[in-house]
């Protein structure tokens, strides 16, 4: 836990008014359109498959301790979202740290959709009025490279993650960024930064979370979360 803690803070450090924060991946895609839920559960569920252990409690107790905001986030595959955000709201929205949900919409019944399943407006609506039920402060994350793959209109509650990569250079990355924020002028959104598809650019800067952060913050207004991705933290953050 410290480690992330650690790693989180500097992060913050290098962009100006920033603080920490994390997205903490609570449920992984499986092979047949299965949602993974690493954490127990004495009742079984269609296309939810769960741990034996519990892999976030120590994790999101330490975060309570240290201030550190969370979004818990699922890559639901073929699961009933309503079960999914009922399971996870239910065992962890008691963790002072917890402040929203997040849905990797790449992810969302992706067996019958080669790119996710498009949220619609009603479905949107709905996951965000169950998250909020647990705490009116919460927010629902909705990731995707795509703008057609978020809700057309529906915009309460949502913040808008962009986690495309292979772009080239900071300077094309920065024409997705832009084009990304102008797509929803009047609600926050957010970037994944760090994907090893693109370590070719970003690795030639001393400090890229700064270059490219500093760059994201300067141009698109209305950024309000930018996440360096777990796959590229210890090419910066060495364990």
């Amino acid at each position: 836990p410290s480690y992330c803690v650690n790693a989180a803070k500097d992060a913050s450090s290098k962009i100006s008014g920033s603080s920490p924060g994390m997205i903490w991946v609570i449920g992984g895609a499986w092979s047949g359109g299965v949602c993974y839920l690493n954490f127990p559960s004495s009742t079984s569920y269609a296309n939810i498959a769960f741990s034996n252990t519990d892999e976030n409690e120590q994790y999101l107790s330490y975060f309570d301790s240290m201030g550190i905001p969370v979004i818990l986030q699922v890559e639901p595959c073929n699961a009933d979202m309503a079960t999914v955000i009922k399971l996870v709201m239910d065992r962890y929205a008691k963790h002072p740290c917890v402040k929203g949900f997040g849905v990797d919409l790449e992810w969302y019944k992706y067996t019958s959709y080669t790119k996710g399943k498009p949220a619609t407006d009603a479905e949107a609506s709905a996951w965000y009025k169950q998250v909020a039920a647990y705490n009116p402060n919460y927010k629902l994350y909705l990731t995707h490279w795509m703008t057609d793959h978020m809700p057309p209109t529906y915009r309460t509650g949502i913040t808008f993650m962009y986690d495309g990569l292979q772009l080239g250079s900071l300077s094309s990355a920065m024409n997705y960024y832009t084009a990304w924020g102008k797509a929803f002028p009047n609600s926050p959104v957010g970037f994944y930064l760090g994907f090893q598809e693109d370590k070719t650019w970003w690795s030639l800067y001393s400090n890229p979370i700064y270059t490219i952060g500093s760059s994201i913050v300067k141009n698109v207004p209305n950024t309000k979360d930018i996440y360096w991705v777990t796959f590229g933290i210890k090419d910066l953050y060495p364990a």
